[in-house]
């Protein structure tokens, strides 16, 4: 008897738990605004027909100007990141990136890297949606796209920026 008051306590404290987690994940109409990468590849699908073309086509296929504007925009978070005294240095990691026809970012997917420093995920997850908040450049195009891509804090974006 006192066994299953026990698991019923436990099974009724994880339920609440898990719903308070939840709670904390903004989400639009279908799916979540920052997401883990491979926890839904559904929400991923669906991302990426309402996001039909790549960052690439922004920019007329030319390599080197998209180039620029990624790193430009990793900047951005690294800039946002020491504003709000997040430690960033020392992540690596391989991003989804979702913009709507406006320029902005709607949604942020990422997965660490094996070699990147341990963060907490929740930690990550917090950072990325504030950021969406926060977010300071704007790359407007005709429709909504998407870049997969990889990223390595720190930038050192404003070194690269002199050369």
């Amino acid at each position: 008897m006192m066994n299953n008051l026990f698991s019923i306590f436990l099974i009724l404290m994880f339920s609440f738990n898990c719903t308070e987690n939840m709670a904390s994940v903004q989400v639009d109409s279908s799916g979540p605004k920052v997401f883990v990468l491979g926890d839904d590849e559904e929400w991923v699908t669906q991302l990426t027909k309402k996001h039909p073309a790549l960052m690439i086509t922004v920019f007329d296929n030319n390599m080197d100007n998209a180039y620029s504007k990624w790193v430009e925009v990793l900047a951005d978070m690294e800039d946002y990141a020491n504003k709000i005294n997040y430690d960033i240095r020392g992540v690596k990691l391989w991003l989804n990136i979702y913009w709507n026809k406006n320029g902005v970012i709607e949604n942020i997917g990422f997965y660490l890297k094996p070699n990147s420093r341990n963060v907490k995920t929740e930690d990550l997850m917090a950072f990325f949606t504030s950021y969406l908040k926060n977010q300071k450049i704007r790359i407007p195009y005709h429709l909504a796209y998407y870049h997969n891509g990889s990223a390595t804090f720190p930038t050192n974006y404003a070194y690269l920026k002199v050369k």
